[in-house]
């Protein structure tokens, strides 16, 4: 129930004319016995003695005559007015016009006849039962709107506080990507130098595979002369042993010569030296024998 219905239902029960109570409470009892209240079929109770009864109860006796009170005439709404707001005006002029109406209707109620009072009362319960129902229904609209309205604000809030959150996560997404930027311009700066360091080192390995082919050919034509030098060598080395090896065989053979020639010389000697041994004592006899002949 919204702020507005609850004072509404206040002004209801507490603000009532004393002379419209007054005039009503001479109002004769409904027919039939039943409750005077609209709406209401309980019958009447028993009642021995005293002032006849017109109510069942008094709660329905309370409630009859809170509905017979009319609230006081709200101020007119602006022309051209729409909204709840200026429904619940003109309901609220209604409701003032319906409890004027009972008023008139209740004071006339002395001057004419029960029937007539009853039927103007009836009217005036009938238009007064209206406005509460347009009354009702357009606080039910005006509370839905109020309602609306602030689920509204309250959406908007949120939506504020989501707009808020997310600029603030805008800021913090733009200063990193402002650092991610930074980072990247030092990651590319970062990577120009390293492909100029391997365009040097590939200029550098270019050079020395130069280099090492230059090597590679010049050990192998060291090689080669190394290999022509030693084959060089070892035919020299072999017409060196051969002609020594011939040297040596001439040698032999000259040395089996001198040899030979030494072994007939020494057997020529000995045979000569044979000889002179064996000639010797006849030389001797001969030179004794001429000795003695002197």
């Amino acid at each position: 129930m919204t702020e507005a219905k609850r004072s509404e239902m206040k002004r209801t029960e507490t603000g009532h004319p004393e002379v419209l109570m007054t005039a009503m409470m001479t109002v004769t009892p409904a027919a039939g016995g039943r409750c005077k209240r609209a709406g209401c079929p309980a019958p009447l109770p028993p009642q021995e003695s005293g002032r006849a009864r017109q109510f069942c109860s008094d709660e329905c006796r309370r409630r009859h005559y809170n509905a017979l009170r009319g609230p006081a005439a709200p101020a007119p709404p602006p022309p051209g007015a729409d909204g709840p707001g200026a429904a619940l005006a003109r309901l609220g002029q209604l409701l003032a016009e319906a409890g004027r109406l009972a008023a008139q209707a209740a004071g006339q109620v002395a001057a004419a006849a029960p029937e007539r009072a009853a039927a103007a009362v009836a009217e005036a319960e009938a238009a007064r039962r209206r406005a509460e129902a347009r009354t009702a229904v357009a606080e039910a609209q005006a509370a839905e709107s109020a309602e609306a309205e602030a689920a509204a604000w309250e959406s908007a809030d949120a939506a504020g506080a989501r707009a808020l959150a997310a600029e603030e996560q805008a800021r913090e997404l733009q200063a990193r990507a402002a650092g991610l930027a930074s980072q990247l311009e030092a990651a590319l700066k970062r990577a120009a130098d390293a492909e100029a360091a391997h365009a040097a080192a590939a200029r550098e390995r270019d050079t020395a595979g130069g280099a090492a082919r230059q090597a590679a050919a010049a050990l192998e034509a060291a090689r080669s002369q190394h290999a022509r030098e030693i084959a060089a060598v070892q035919a020299a080395c072999t017409d060196r042993a051969d002609a020594a090896r011939a040297l040596a065989d001439a040698a032999e053979s000259r040395a089996a010569r001198a040899e030979a020639a030494l072994d007939a010389e020494r057997a020529e000697r000995r045979a000569l030296t044979d000889r002179l041994t064996a000639a010797a004592p006849g030389r001797t006899r001969t030179r004794a024998a001429a000795g003695s002949g002197t």
